[in-house]
């Protein structure tokens, strides 16, 4: 079968074949994509993806958006909507002088807005170098009664930024410093002397490059949300959310499940995470996503690694996870809205290890994933809701429908309308995101 509707596609040859690249363009390109999330508010499809200026996940990582307004037909032009701050912006996989965003995730909230979350770094490698991680600073610190952001100066000293900006010092007293904006700028008295999430002094104070800051923010994980009240055209500026539910025992890293979330039937917001242990982790909003929780008795919700969700319509949440290797998907389920869990036996939906997307209508159950054993020969998986004793137990699946031959990767799958799903999906590696659109009544039928 064909790749389908190109929506973001590299233009760069190291990352992506040139038969390729030649159907990039102002609408669409870049030098490489990664990490697709899809989901339809109002009127709108919303495609978010990583912008990237090499085929590797560090570097100068962009959070990028299309909208389509016709159901997936036509696309408006690719549009950086989160720009990290950098010291480099080479497109070159040795260079990694730069914060990053990675791993979208797109949720609908029961007032309209779309909410997006996104894994955040300062200057490092991410996972991928785990020795420039800052394992023993504390990221946060309590202050008036609310967790604040810590930063650290070159000698080990700890401070901490208060609601306002302004830097106190381990005492709590005030500095001659302040932090101005989300992006880390960090001014003393009205002198720029540099971003907190950047290192060494290099490059000059302009609106794409500049330079690292006396005082640094741990090189970790955080996790950024922004929010649009008008179908993605236009978002707020990305809010750290991290403090409302990390704990020690997440380490260095506690990241976002690319993909989508669900708004379960009684509005509550449920994100997607994990952490670097492999565990997963379920935390939920009750206010369209102004503050969240997590479950102090249950931190971990008996799953592994990138997950998603899918409710019933008893109200049952199921979770699928992804396997260490090729096998049977990990499954858990919720029966209180996703504040607790139970681990049960996995599903019988065979995949490699790799992220998948989940969505239901009714009692139908769509999963879209590799089918082989390596990121090969994409589906979609239909299956129905198991019931016994009057409540849902699981997902008998049924049927496979072909997305793409070849090679597929991540994807996250909405439904469009009453008669169509959408999936958005890496059909190349690093670089090449399509879109594809499936008659519901085509896929159900046995």
């Amino acid at each position: 079968m064909g790749i389908g509707k190109i929506i973001f596609c590299g233009n760069d040859e190291r990352y992506l074949d040139k038969k390729y690249t030649r159907f990039s363009d102002e609408s669409n390109g870049g030098a490489a994509f990664r990490m697709p999330s899809l989901i339809k508010a109002g009127n709108s499809l919303i495609a978010v993806s990583v912008k990237q200026t090499c085929g590797e996940g560090w570097g100068f990582l962009e959070l990028a958006i299309r909208r389509s307004e016709d159901g997936g037909d036509t696309w408006s032009d690719v549009k950086a909507i989160a720009t990290p701050p950098a010291r480099e912006t080479y497109k070159n996989a040795d260079s990694y002088a730069s914060a990053f965003f990675i791993d979208p995730c797109l949720a609908f909230a029961p007032n309209g807005d779309v909410i997006l979350i996104a894994d955040f770094y300062p200057e490092c490698k991410g996972l991928h170098n785990r020795k420039l991680l800052d394992k023993k600073k504390p990221p946060y610190s309590m202050y008036d009664k609310k967790m604040r952001p810590a930063l650290y100066d070159r000698h080990g000293k700890f401070y901490v930024v208060r609601e306002d900006g302004v830097v106190l010092n381990s005492r709590q007293k005030e500095t001659l410093y302040k932090v101005t904006d989300w992006k880390g700028s960090l001014y003393k008295d009205d002198e720029y002397v540099g971003n907190i999430f950047l290192n060494g002094k290099t490059g000059s104070n302009n609106d794409s490059v500049t330079f690292g800051a006396p005082l640094k923010a741990p090189k970790r994980n955080y996790i950024y949300m922004l929010r649009s009240s008008d179908e993605g055209k236009t978002w707020s500026d990305p809010v750290d959310i991290t403090s409302d539910f990390l704990i020690v025992e997440d380490g260095t890293f506690l990241g976002v499940s690319p993909g989508n979330s669900i708004t379960t039937q009684d509005g509550r917001v449920l994100m997607p995470l994990y952490v670097d242990k492999k565990e997963s982790v379920s935390v939920y909003s009750i206010d369209n996503g102004d503050t969240w929780h997590r479950m102090t008795k249950q931190p971990y919700n008996c799953n592994v690694d990138e997950w998603q969700a899918v409710q019933a319509p008893d109200g049952t949440v199921l979770a699928l996870g992804r396997a260490k290797s090729f096998g049977k998907t990990p499954l858990s389920l919720s029966y209180s809205k996703g504040k607790r869990w139970a681990k049960v036996k996995p599903t019988g939906l065979l995949a490699p290890k790799c992220q998948k997307s989940v969505i239901n209508v009714g009692n139908y159950v769509f999963c879209s994933h590799p089918s082989e054993r390596t990121r090969e020969n994409g589906v979609i998986s239909v299956g129905r809701f198991r019931r016994s004793n009057g409540r849902t137990i699981g997902i008998d699946w049924y049927s496979d429908t072909i997305i793409n031959e070849g090679f597929f990767a991540y994807s996250c799958m909405t439904q469009i309308d009453e008669d169509h799903i959408g999936v958005l999906y890496e059909a190349q590696p690093s670089s090449l995101i399509c879109f594809k659109k499936f008659k519901i009544a085509d896929l159900i039928e046995v």
